[in-house]
């Protein structure tokens, strides 16, 4: 394994960045963004911190392949390529879906990273945590389950939310010099992470970037002590479901860039920042509050957007 980089990747020194906009000026509210998506150039944003408790326990145990689940333009599944690229083992994707004569950037990317794709049905993929269907994939791939570790789709789970505890102190930031932080929400894992690494006195705002996440808000709660407070599931953002995008949002999305230089993502980050730029002219964040929110990269999806 490449010790080098895999330090590297779990340094303290990621950027903080203060954004002076104008509908934040007009209610006197600071905002830093923690930049996770200068991490790495292929290995980008959050998807590291899901990745690196799998990664930890899959080469404690002897494991020589990550395996894991994803759709065309998955974030979850470029990084992990790149990871394995980088630091030196074997990757396989399972993608939704039938491979199209033209395959997505990112799972071009994948391919040049060494990964080996494996496409299955979007019925068979909807049986992708059944332990029927990972013991049929892993004789289909001619692989033995001795030597694979299955990450969860996203790099959810119980190993997914420790790594994200790292978010924070990656940044070396002291939650309590902020009255709230906003971050996107696709499994609720990294939302998890970072309100296990706060206090309660912080309210952590989990924007969830896919329709009908009612559901976020009790798996968030698994990965917490019970009555853990002073957070919330934010379910209105998600601009017609997961992928989806509207005029507003990319008109945002653009005009945000141009007034702070800062790209954002149609998928995650754009979402988020909508809902904290509604929170503040709506009254939801109060005048003068010092907010951070969490730039969780994906940019490298944005690649299959014009905008």
């Amino acid at each position: 394994m490449n010790i080098e980089l895999w330090n590297a990747l779990n340094r303290s020194d990621l950027p903080v960045q203060n954004v002076g906009l104008s509908w934040l000026q007009r209610k006197n509210i600071q905002l830093d963004i923690l930049r996770l998506d200068l991490l790495h150039h292929e290995i980008s944003g959050n998807k590291w911190y899901k990745q690196k408790g799998h990664l930890e326990h899959a080469f404690a145990h002897g494991y020589s392949t990550a395996l894991s689940f994803g759709g065309a333009w998955s974030n979850h599944i470029h990084a992990l390529a790149a990871s394995g690229h980088h630091l030196g083992f074997s990757t396989i994707g399972v993608i939704r879906g039938e491979r199209a004569e033209n395959l997505s950037l990112t799972l071009q990317d994948a391919e040049r990273l060494g990964m080996r794709l494996h496409f299955v049905s979007r019925k068979d993929y909807r049986e992708k945590h059944t332990e029927e269907f990972q013991n049929q994939l892993l004789a289909d791939l001619g692989v033995s389950a001795s030597d694979v570790w299955i990450v969860p789709e996203g790099g959810s789970g119980a190993l997914g939310v420790k790594g994200c505890e790292d978010i924070l102190p990656a940044g070396r930031i002291n939650p309590t010099d902020y009255q709230q932080i906003w971050l996107a929400a696709g499994t609720g894992a990294t939302t998890a992470g970072v309100i296990r690494s706060a206090p309660e006195s912080v309210e952590i705002h989990g924007v969830a970037v896919l329709k009908g996440a009612d559901w976020m808000a009790g798996d968030v709660a698994q990965h917490l002590p019970e009555g853990r407070t002073g957070w919330q599931i934010e379910t209105e953002y998600h601009c017609g479901g997961y992928g989806k995008t509207t005029p507003d949002l990319l008109s945002f999305i653009r005009f945000f860039e141009e007034e702070s230089g800062i790209p954002l993502d149609p998928v995650y980050t754009g979402k988020m920042m909508l809902g904290l730029f509604d929170a503040v002219n709506t009254g939801a964040v109060p005048e003068g509050s010092r907010i951070l929110a969490i730039h969780t990269g994906g940019l490298q999806g944005a690649r299959g957007y014009v905008f």
